[in-house]
């Protein structure tokens, strides 16, 4: 999946990371929890780690809903947010069974039973032509095992935030080497310092969140690599101790080396080691293994219509439509995926109900609603969001509208000094919108109205899963991602009013594609000014 770079917001993002990285001693870190817009600022000593206050779901700020939403007050926040909590219950069991690599990791069984959680929802709604339809999967990367430890000057430090890179090669056994600190890892930081057969400590300021950092986006794991680094740890810099996996979907290692991810808190002891002269030495092990015969699977479900394709107004007795309407989200997750996606399953599952209660004679067209496989892991063409495109063209052909929901709500976070500091209010969200001027002005337009903010542009090619299937029908997204790949994407992370606002925006952007002419709906490229 390719990485957008959204910069100007994320200049001040990386200026609090530093200040964090380079602050003085600290105290124990405080757990997260919801709390109130009333609480005090804990007085603590200047770089201290504040950990984030995630507010309370009746905390957030509400935009007026426009007039005529009250056909849409079933699609409830705190009804959608439950659905999230069920979802990521199954990576929250992945987690409790003893797992290191755990969440909804695709050819799993807690993907599996992510599936049977979608098609048994299906069936309690009442869709049609609900199946579970099961691919094999290619051989898969699996860390099975893996510990960090540093050391030095009597002392022995437990680095609990490692985690390996996605398609990092293993070590054999455990191994002890000397850590070198080599900044963001450019040119400029290798120029003084050899690794060869050491340890080349990184780090890595998110841009724009959880899914990259610029220590892979400088070339900084080649530079280590061809330096000859016996291994690679790379600290993400948010504030705390976060495990993070910023990667997945490839096939190709990231180094010839073990690369495994680290906490800031984490990489600062490393890091203290290190100036102290201690002769600090990191012990790593990291057990990997490739695991065949695994099977993934998308999960369909139908509403079907009533009306012909020119058909003005409902009528009774109509034979099916031709003519479909697609929604989709994708299934997997690493660690507990509240936003990445359990949101967006969570909203699949709510339009569905909300559009299962309309009378079918009220329903123009076909409704397809299904989930994909293998997002974050390579699935080859035939699985997951790639079969889709190589063989629903037909249906494709006479789809008006296909809808991602992909990380559908996020609070607004931001990196304020030595704090990752959350707000009362709901994230600016990637988008894009492909076919006509006259499908963006109805997506535009409903996003106005129901307050939902954008960046200033939109994708000039979509990412996510819609990167895929695009082209194949008129389609559109919004897609938040500063949390995501990392284990602070929790259900306090998704605010129920952020899942309400976009739930009620999509079905109306779906009512009223439902009166425009399919052939109004396509059309070419749109433009990319607002």
């Amino acid at each position: 999946m390719k990485l957008y770079l959204h910069v100007l917001p994320r200049i001040l993002l990386a200026a609090g990371v530093l200040a964090a990285a380079l602050a003085g001693a600290e105290a124990p870190a405080l757990q997260a929890q919801e709390g109130r817009l009333t609480d005090p600022a804990p007085d603590l000593p200047r770089g201290t780690y504040l950990p984030p206050n995630w507010l309370a779901d009746d905390q957030f700020l509400r935009w007026p809903y426009p007039a005529g939403d009250v056909a849409y007050q079933d699609l409830d926040g705190a009804r959608i947010k439950a659905l999230v909590d069920q979802v990521t219950a199954i990576s929250r069991k992945s987690r409790a069974d003893g797992n290191q690599y755990w969440g909804r990791i695709a050819g799993t069984e807690y993907e599996r039973m992510t599936n049977e959680w979608t098609a048994a929802e299906f069936r309690r709604i009442g869709l049609e032509q609900v199946r579970i339809q099961e691919f094999d999967l290619p051989p898969q990367w699996f860390p099975t095992s893996w510990e960090v430890t540093a050391a030095g000057g009597g002392r022995t430090v437990p680095i609990a935030t490692a985690f390996p890179l996605f398609n990092s090669v293993g070590t054999s056994g455990t191994v002890s080497l000397e850590p070198v600190w080599v900044g963001m890892g450019t040119a400029a930081d290798f120029a003084d310092r050899s690794v060869k057969g050491k340890a080349a400590v990184l780090y890595g300021f998110p841009n724009p969140g959880g899914r990259g950092n610029t220590a892979l986006t400088l070339g900084a794991l080649r530079r280590a690599e061809d330096a000859g680094a016996a291994a690679i740890l790379l600290i993400v810099g948010f504030p705390g101790n976060v495990v993070n996996q910023p990667q997945g979907g490839g096939t190709t290692p990231p180094a010839r080396v073990p690369v495994l991810m680290l906490g800031d808190q984490d990489g600062r002891a490393i890091r203290e080691l290190i100036e102290r002269k201690e002769s600090p030495a990191v012990r790593l092990r990291l057990d990997v293994e490739t695991r065949t015969g695994l099977k993934t699977a998308n999960v369909w479900g139908v509403l079907p219509g009533t009306m012909h394709s020119n058909a003005q107004s409902p009528r009774v007795g109509d034979p099916a439509t031709d003519e479909n309407i697609a929604v989709m989200a994708h299934a997997d997750a690493f660690f507990e995926g509240a936003m990445d996606n359990a949101s967006g399953m969570a909203t699949l599952v709510a339009l569905a109900e909300h559009y299962a209660k309309v009378p079918r004679a009220g329903r123009r067209r076909t409704m397809t609603f299904f989930t994909t496989a293998a997002h974050h892991s390579p699935s080859g063409e035939q699985a997951g969001i790639s079969w889709v495109h190589n063989n629903m063209q037909a249906m494709f052909a006479k789809t008006a509208l296909l809808i991602n929901l992909e990380h559908t709500a996020q609070v607004a976070t931001y990196l304020v000094g030595e704090a990752f500091i959350t707000s009362n209010h709901v994230s600016a969200r990637r988008w894009y919108v492909g076919g006509s001027d006259r499908l963006r002005e109805i997506v535009l337009k409903t996003f106005t109205e129901y307050g939902i903010a954008l960046y200033s542009r939109p994708e000039g090619r979509p990412g996510g899963e819609l990167s895929r299937v695009f082209t194949d029908a008129p389609s559109f997204h919004i897609i938040d991602h500063t949390v995501y790949h990392t284990d602070m994407d929790t259900l306090a992370a998704v605010p129920a009013y952020g899942l309400e606002q976009s739930a009620r925006a999509f079905a109306k952007i779906i009512d009223q594609v439902n009166t425009v002419d399919m052939r109004e709906l396509r059309g070419g490229p749109v433009s990319t000014t607002r």
